[in-house]
């Protein structure tokens, strides 16, 4: 019985598990921003390349 509630009172695995879920939250986060970012960034690559398409051009060019 004495192992029982020892193991019961024993803090460390709730440790972990509160490390490994501040983890997967903070993954998530950079998995949202970088979705975010990626999609801004694609968006002005897209207008850029139409606007270099769409210049004249001339000799020597």
């Amino acid at each position: 019985m004495k192992h029982i509630t020892g193991f019961i009172k024993d803090e460390v695995g709730a440790e972990l598990a509160e490390y490994a879920v501040g983890i997967a939250l903070l993954v998530f986060v950079a998995v949202v921003v970088y979705n975010m970012l990626g999609q801004a960034i694609a968006d002005q690559n897209s207008g850029t390349g139409a606007q270099v398409e769409s210049v004249p051009r001339t000799f020597p060019f």
